[in-house]
Protein backbone atom coordinates (compact mmCIF):
# COMPACT_ATOMS: atom_id res chain seq x y z
CA UNK A 1 0.00 0.00 0.00
CA UNK A 2 0.97 3.16 -0.32
CA UNK A 3 2.15 5.52 2.57
CA UNK A 4 0.69 9.17 3.27
CA UNK A 5 3.27 12.08 3.15
CA UNK A 6 3.64 14.07 6.14
CA UNK A 7 6.13 16.46 5.92
CA UNK A 8 7.30 18.23 2.15
CA UNK A 9 5.98 17.78 -1.20
CA UNK A 10 5.87 14.15 -2.79
CA UNK A 11 8.01 14.21 -6.02
CA UNK A 12 9.56 17.61 -5.56
CA UNK A 13 12.89 18.67 -3.79
CA UNK A 14 14.21 22.16 -2.77
CA UNK A 15 15.20 24.33 -0.31
CA UNK A 16 12.02 26.03 0.89
CA UNK A 17 10.56 25.25 4.66
CA UNK A 18 8.22 22.81 3.41
CA UNK A 19 10.93 21.48 0.80
CA UNK A 20 13.46 18.96 1.78
CA UNK A 21 16.25 17.81 -0.43
CA UNK A 22 17.70 14.00 0.45
CA UNK A 23 16.08 13.58 3.35
CA UNK A 24 18.38 10.43 5.47
CA UNK A 25 17.35 10.52 9.14
CA UNK A 26 13.88 11.12 11.07
CA UNK A 27 12.96 10.91 15.02
CA UNK A 28 10.95 12.28 17.48
CA UNK A 29 11.07 14.54 20.85
CA UNK A 30 9.20 13.68 24.02
CA UNK A 31 6.71 16.60 22.99
CA UNK A 32 5.75 15.26 19.79
CA UNK A 33 7.78 17.12 17.62
CA UNK A 34 9.33 15.99 14.26
CA UNK A 35 13.37 16.34 13.14
CA UNK A 36 14.41 15.36 9.95
CA UNK A 37 17.59 15.31 8.63
CA UNK A 38 17.68 16.86 5.35
CA UNK A 39 21.37 16.24 3.90
CA UNK A 40 21.07 18.05 0.41
CA UNK A 41 19.95 21.41 2.04
CA UNK A 42 22.84 20.47 5.10
CA UNK A 43 20.23 21.37 7.50
CA UNK A 44 17.98 19.44 10.25
CA UNK A 45 14.07 20.70 10.03
CA UNK A 46 11.78 20.56 12.88
CA UNK A 47 8.11 20.32 12.62
CA UNK A 48 5.09 20.44 14.85
CA UNK A 49 2.84 18.38 14.97
CA UNK A 50 0.10 19.18 12.06
CA UNK A 51 2.00 22.07 10.46
CA UNK A 52 2.79 22.60 6.34
CA UNK A 53 6.13 23.75 7.26
CA UNK A 54 9.54 23.42 9.23
CA UNK A 55 11.63 25.09 11.21
CA UNK A 56 15.68 25.06 10.37
CA UNK A 57 16.95 24.41 13.81
CA UNK A 58 20.61 23.71 12.35
CA UNK A 59 21.77 24.59 8.78
CA UNK A 60 24.91 25.13 6.73
CA UNK A 61 25.90 27.46 8.79
CA UNK A 62 27.65 24.77 10.93
CA UNK A 63 26.93 21.54 9.26
CA UNK A 64 28.16 19.92 5.78
CA UNK A 65 26.78 16.46 4.73
CA UNK A 66 25.14 15.86 8.20
CA UNK A 67 23.72 11.82 8.87
CA UNK A 68 22.10 10.14 11.88
CA UNK A 69 19.72 11.25 13.84
CA UNK A 70 18.79 11.01 17.29
CA UNK A 71 17.73 12.89 21.02
CA UNK A 72 19.41 11.74 23.65
CA UNK A 73 17.81 10.80 26.99
CA UNK A 74 18.24 14.47 28.10
CA UNK A 75 16.48 15.57 25.37
CA UNK A 76 19.37 17.22 23.45
CA UNK A 77 19.60 16.40 19.47
CA UNK A 78 22.67 14.85 18.37
CA UNK A 79 23.88 13.81 14.82
CA UNK A 80 27.19 12.78 12.71
CA UNK A 81 28.23 15.75 10.83
CA UNK A 82 30.09 13.76 8.32
CA UNK A 83 32.19 16.17 6.05
CA UNK A 84 33.19 18.38 9.27
CA UNK A 85 34.21 14.72 10.65
CA UNK A 86 32.43 15.44 14.22
CA UNK A 87 29.43 14.78 16.42
CA UNK A 88 27.28 17.22 17.37
CA UNK A 89 24.97 17.72 20.30
CA UNK A 90 21.95 20.95 20.32
CA UNK A 91 20.71 21.15 23.74
CA UNK A 92 17.62 20.40 23.63
CA UNK A 93 16.85 20.44 19.75
CA UNK A 94 17.01 23.83 19.77
CA UNK A 95 19.89 24.40 17.28
CA UNK A 96 22.51 27.33 16.41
Amino acid sequence: SAGMTVAGQSGVSGPWSYQFNLPTSITFDQYGYMYIMDSGNNRIQRWWPGSDFGTTVASSASLYNPRGLAIDPLGNLVLADCSNHRAVSFPGGCGE
